[in-house]
């Protein structure tokens, strides 16, 4: 009797699921993998999902992430994408930036095209349409399932940000500009006024060219469906949650509107942390302990450069009471012989990472400051030296300094030796305040109300329940025009009342004055 209920209930549960695409554009193996870890969870919780890995830079289906999701590799003959920007000894100030936001069309180029090949692709499209999604679920770079859900009638879109909340997206999603206190690049939330007028700049300039990049998309979307095609900046309002990849506790707090949520760490809390018998071994070594040292697996230590490679592994030398595992790109040939020549130094290609992290003798993670590897290192109390290189890296390494876990470096200071990164290693090391706070954000992550997954699978509920739309929390600050948004028609009334009282005013008490002059006058001739 009780297996038949089963069943039953679990015929229901399948009935009411949503069956979910999730797009997965292959530009990175970060990105790769938190968009397997949502298709998953969602997966478990009895939803029917699809993660469509669509091939640009990494091969579709290469990872193997996807374990309860169906996977779908799509291949098309579409351009890769541009190189990734590395360290540029050449421009070392805080403009860097901003040359990086002068270059976004060539990192969304290919982007456009794929999806300009896509939807001339009959055999794909009749795929997705034959599929009958309910939900149409993408990242934050890619807009063109804004426009597979148009032409195709996906009726609930479900906005994603691998990373930080992205200001393109800040402006069609409500969200109040935090130009003050919400850095983009390598600032605090305290900011000097060089600071934060550099911050305004370069936060408008991305997102306005990002929107701009896909608002001029529209011409070809409408030579392909004819005139009446929506402007894509307008689908893009119509995203019924936005899903950031950032927990609360590990971001620079700013307000956001209801329909955003965080559901960073998904996936993580049951991660295998079991190590290889040969990382066992190397995690024996070090007097004092293990020293993690990885730049993911978007920056290339190849392209770092010998000179730089060099730096910091004869900085590691210096501290021969630790011992170094450093991860380095396959290509990067010098870092693995020059390496063999330093005692306490292994290199490798391939490094399990979680069981690192979470071993007892790790004492320090030097990163790139990419937000996954961040989130990893949060859930085991590991405190953190990173060095951003590009994108939101740098404003990832200044919020780790921020919550007093880690610290951040300049990697620019490495073109004039290696003085100063060596002090900040020793501080790290030998300053016990940085893995206490690390124990305390740990906890803080283990205690909170709710998850990331938590609040993934509770909101995909909460849409399928109420007809797949919320509009009730969406923002109506998006639509506001500039002049509406910071009130700027009401403060020019009211200078223009204010000034005409004065003038009244003033005019007054001239005019009294000339009468009582005239009084006084008057009086004294008398």
């Amino acid at each position: 009797m009780f297996y038949r209920a089963l069943f039953f209930v679990t015929l229901i549960s399948n009935a009411d699921a949503y069956n979910i695409l999730v797009y997965s554009p292959t530009i990175s193996k970060s990105h790769m993998i938190q968009n397997a870890r949502v298709g998953d969870a969602l997966a478990k919780d009895g939803h029917n999902v699809t993660v469509m890995e669509l091939e640009m830079d990494e091969k579709a289906g290469s990872l193997n992430q996807v374990k309860h999701a169906k996977l779908w590799p799509v291949v098309h003959d579409w351009p890769e994408r541009p190189p990734v920007p590395h360290m540029d000894a050449g421009n070392p100030l805080d403009w860097q930036l901003l040359k990086m936001v002068t270059l976004l069309k060539n990192f969304l180029e290919p982007y456009g095209t794929s999806c300009s090949a896509l939807l001339r692709s009959q055999d794909i499209m009749n795929q997705i349409r034959d599929s009958k999604f309910d939900v149409i679920m993408f990242e934050q770079f890619d807009y063109c399932p804004f426009f597979i859900s148009h032409v195709l009638d996906i009726k609930v879109k479900v906005w994603m940000s691998s990373c930080p909340v992205l200001e393109h997206q800040v402006m069609l999603s409500g969200i109040p500009s935090a130009y003050s206190y919400s850095p983009i690049d390598g600032y605090s939330d305290k900011m000097n006024f060089w600071q934060r007028f550099l911050n305004m700049v370069a936060s408008f300039a991305f997102g306005y060219n990002f929107n701009s990049f896909w608002g001029n998309f529209h011409q070809k979307l409408v030579e392909q469906y004819g005139p009446s095609f929506p402007n894509p900046l307008d689908l893009a309002r119509t995203a019924d949650l936005l899903l950031i990849n950032t927990d609360e506790l590990i971001d620079f707090p700013r307000a956001l509107p209801p329909n955003v949520i965080h559901i960073g760490g998904i996936g993580m809390q049951n991660v295998n942390t079991t190590l290889p018998v040969e990382y066992e071994k190397l995690m024996q070594n070090g007097r004092k302990g293990v020293i993690y040292f990885s730049f993911g697996s978007i920056v290339s230590t190849e392209k770092i450069g010998q000179k730089y490679m060099k730096k910091f592994l004869d900085a590691f030398k210096k501290f021969d009471d630790y011992f170094f595992i450093v991860k380095i790109s396959n290509e990067d040939e010098f870092s693995e012989e020059y390496a063999k020549t330093i005692e306490n130094v292994k290199t490798a290609h391939w490094v399990p990472q979680p069981g690192v992290l979470a071993h007892p003798r790790l004492r320090l993670f030097i990163t790139h400051g990419g937000y996954n590897g961040i989130m990893e290192a949060s859930q085991f109390a590991v405190p953190l030296l990173s060095i951003g290189m590009f994108g939101d890296q740098p404003r990832n390494s200044k919020l780790v300094e921020r919550n007093g876990w880690g610290l951040s470096f300049d990697k620019t200071l490495l073109l004039h030796g290696t003085k100063e990164f060596e002090e900040r290693l020793r501080e790290m090391l030998e300053n016990p305040k940085y893995k206490k706070n690390a124990l305390r954000t740990a906890k803080l992550l283990r205690t909170k109300p709710q998850t990331g997954e938590q609040r993934l699978l509770s909101y995909i509920r909460f849409l399928e329940e109420n007809d797949g739309h919320l509009p009730e929390l969406r923002s109506i600050l998006s639509e506001l025009s500039t002049v509406e948004y910071y009130n700027l028609d009401v403060w020019l009334a009211i200078v223009v009342v204010a000034t005409a009282l004065i003038l009244i005013l003033g005019s007054l008490i001239i005019m009294l004055a000339k009468y009582l002059t005239k009084l006084v006058k008057k009086d004294k001739m008398e």
